[in-house]
């Protein structure tokens, strides 16, 4: 699956014209309030002398251009992202990958709490309005830093729910600026959402790292219906922690176990909600497993449960992190789809298994953070791809007429930006919507 777009929430700048380079009161010349669609923009003054106040901290001018460097990088990420995946769909395996991508929302690619399936709808807007205000902040601060005008500020809601702000550089004073200024400006954007995603993340790693399975004994994630588990009222979430008294931690011991014959009859202590309870004279029943390698058939004493060892709950929190070199692509792979469940300790199918020092706050704390990581992380990669109008790509205008030297003229720099944007759309629809229509 691509990484899910946010197309609806790239701040792309609405810059307005105006002139001079010192603050003023243009609040007043604009509406505080306007509507359209839906949308409502609320614009105030206060955000305008907060950007004016943090620009003034002398930090402001080198965090401008530590940002400015970061956006190639999270431009680059989002190439090979996308190319990778673009690689994948036309590789021998493509057909495999596209036709999970069809068990899949097409609504899944829209950063849309509430409408995109896969995406919780508190965390989901929680993190977009967080990722959103950063964003926009940053380009203020850094505008205001270089002394380049801010005409107003404020926050978005859609009708009374607020997913977000905006920032209105001066478009006029941002084109006969300095390269390095609007570069600067045009990067903050990015540069800080992809630093709180990782940020985020490393947060993410540390809650994680806490985890542990929350006693020694076999989890249980699921039931198959008509067979003893079932039956004798063991439920999602129990742990398996004996048979006949004696302690076990391997699945392989109640599930197609040949530690038993089917018909036997067994004593099974769980552990459920931190009591230990015994489940007496609990009879086997029997699965046939086929042999793919011998072609033979046998048949096997069957619990009937799905079930979890403890070694793969604590090598689990043990990969996920430290995979973040190994298997970067992991983080991307969302806790919240059917084929991710399982690669995530505080997915929905194992956060019932552990326990930690946070107590009842874990699951709750780790999604959050998973998803402040995951739209921040996005909204860089995506905004800073050379594609105009996003800031990636007028960042890149900007560079190409500053390599140009002034030889190039606005026609042959428009034909650059736009035939590089093209390329790019063209791959990102393939990756996007390409699953859906081959």
């Amino acid at each position: 699956m691509g990484v899910p777009s946010l197309r609806s929430y790239l701040a792309l700048n609405p810059y307005s014209k105006s002139g001079g380079g010192e603050p003023k009161n243009l609040l007043s010349e604009t509406k505080r309030f306007e509507f359209k669609y839906g949308i409502v923009l609320f614009r105030t003054q206060q955000f305008q002398a907060l950007m004016d106040r943090l620009g003034q901290y002398r930090i402001s001018k080198p965090i401008g251009w530590f940002l400015l460097y970061l956006m190639p990088v999270a431009a680059a990420i989002g190439l090979y992202l996308f190319l990778n995946e673009l690689g994948i769909l036309l590789s021998a395996r493509g057909q495999e990958v596209v036709s999970y991508i069809r068990t899949l929302s097409p609504l899944g690619n829209l950063g849309l709490p509430g409408i995109n399936p896969y995406l919780p709808v508190a965390d989901g807007l929680f993190a977009i309005v967080v990722a959103v205000v950063i964003h926009e902040g940053a380009h203020g601060v850094i505008a205001r830093s270089l002394g380049l005008p801010v005409k107003s500020a404020g926050l978005v809601f859609l009708l009374v729910i607020p997913i977000g702000a905006f920032v209105e550089v001066d478009e006029d004073a941002l084109k006969v600026a300095k390269a390095s200024y609007a570069g600067r400006v045009l990067a903050g954007g990015a540069g800080i959402n992809l630093l709180v995603g990782v940020a985020c993340l490393l947060l993410l790693f540390g809650t994680v790292s806490a985890m542990k399975p929350k006693v020694d004994g076999i989890g249980v994630s699921a039931l198959y219906p008509n067979y003893p588990a079932a039956q004798h009222g063991i439920q999602p979430g129990d742990f398996i922690t004996a048979i006949d008294g004696v302690p076990v931690d391997n699945p392989l011991v109640v599930n197609s176990s040949s530690y038993y014959r089917p018909g036997q009859v067994i004593n099974i202590t769980i552990w459920r909600d931190g009591n230990y309870l015994q489940i007496n004279n609990v009879t086997l029943g029997s699965i046939t497993l086929n042999d793919t390698r011998t072609g033979t058939l046998s048949t096997r004493a069957f619990l009937g449960v799905a079930d979890v060892g403890y070694s793969d709950l604590t090598s689990l929190v043990t990969t996920y992190t430290s995979s973040f070199f190994v298997r970067p692509a992991l983080y991307l792979c969302i806790p919240t789809l059917p084929n991710c469940q399982g690669l995530a300790p505080f997915s929905d199918s194992n956060s019932i298994f552990y326990t930690s020092s946070y107590g009842a706050s874990l699951t709750p704390l780790a999604n959050l953070l998973y998803w402040l990581f995951f739209l921040n992380f996005n909204l860089a990669i995506f905004n800073s791809l050379p594609i105009y109008p996003l800031d990636g790509g007028q960042a890149y205008m900007v560079a190409v007429k500053a390599l140009g030297g002034g030889r190039l003229s606005e026609k042959s720099l428009s034909r650059i930006v736009s035939a590089t944007s093209l390329v790019l759309v063209a791959v990102l629809l393939a990756v996007i919507a390409g699953p859906y229509l081959i």
